[in-house]
């Protein structure tokens, strides 16, 4: 499963709030989000070797706001504009991720908003490529990607917003977006004192699943030590608590460490979960999830000599 692997849009948050107005709605929640004018200039250090990955983020979604190049006749607002009906109050899509920095500026300009937003796709640096877009009415949207920066920016986008505001002019919203890899705490990885772990298949809940396969227990140093690192090389995921991920129907594994056969558990890796992660818990106590790579149950498998067959 990729990374960022949901972007929320406005009408399905609107939905959800609706059925959620008991307990509220909080989808994908920014940990740093701006509005207004764009952020002064990043310093150097924000974009060192030391910078941290949250501050890359500031740094980067400065500078991508800036990448927007304003069509012709067109004029910044300090907030967003009033007579396009409230529509560009909010973006009309948002990263999933709890660890997004977004940057927004609002602007007008002559013409209709179709010409407008396709002004804006011919005129952008070319190292933005498109993405998802939606078509109105009222509003018309479209996304422009750069490449992430692996481990450390997981999405970094621009999303241009266009409305009718009257009298021949466009209203319009950018957002730049950026997410970053929060590190995992020292804490949050498996016990140095496992000597021992223990393979099992979860089944999955589809119909007709075959019987799983006896669990298998480990005691080679080796396999153990190789099969901790690869459960502590995994990100945390930074999947938002609002996301819509429908329940996982195929079949799970579950690795459980232990200092000694028979003893209690000192940590347990299960998944793929829901919003493809890995659930963790160390001593018995849950821990941020985290999120599941494309190779990492056939690694689980291939470090155990196992043949299995997860389906």
């Amino acid at each position: 499963m990729g990374r960022l692997a949901w972007r929320a849009r406005r009408a399905v948050l609107v939905a959800a709030c609706a059925a959620l107005v008991v307990t509220g709605c909080a989808a994908a929640p920014s940990a740093a989000h701006r509005t207004g004018p764009a952020a002064p200039s990043a310093s150097r250090s924000a974009t060192g070797p030391a910078a941290t990955p949250r501050q890359r983020a500031v740094a980067d979604a400065a500078a991508i706001l800036t990448a927007f190049v304003p069509p012709p006749g067109a004029r910044r607002l300090a907030t967003a504009p009033a007579a396009d009906g409230g529509w560009l109050r909010s973006p009309s899509s948002t990263l999933g991720s709890i660890a997004l920095v977004d940057d927004v500026s609002f602007w007008t300009a002559p013409g209709q908003p179709q010409a407008v937003l396709a002004w804006e796709a011919a005129h952008l640096p070319r190292r933005f490529t498109p993405a998802d877009q939606d078509f109105g009415p009222p509003s018309w949207d479209r996304t422009f990607s750069l490449a992430p920066v692996p481990g450390v920016l997981d999405g970094r986008d621009l999303v241009v917003e266009v409305v009718a505001a009257g009298g021949g002019q466009t209203a319009i919203r950018v957002d730049a977006q950026v997410a970053w890899q929060p590190p995992r705490a020292a804490g949050e990885s498996v016990p140095s004192a496992a000597r021992v772990v223990a393979i099992a298949e979860v089944p999955g809940l589809l119909p007709g699943a075959n019987h799983p396969p006896a669990p298998v227990t480990i005691t080679g140093m080796a396999v153990v030590t190789r099969l901790a690192a690869l459960v502590d090389s995994l990100p945390l995921s930074t999947i938002g608590p609002g996301a819509s991920c429908p329940a996982p129907l195929g079949p799970e594994v579950r690795l459980t460490f232990r200092a000694s056969p028979g003893g209690p558990p000192l940590a347990v890796a299960q998944g793929p979960a829901a919003c493809g992660t890995i659930l963790f818990t160390v001593d018995g106590r849950q821990q941020p999830a985290l999120e599941l790579t494309d190779t990492f149950v056939s690694q689980v498998l291939a470090s155990a000599g196992l043949h299995w067959k997860l389906t």
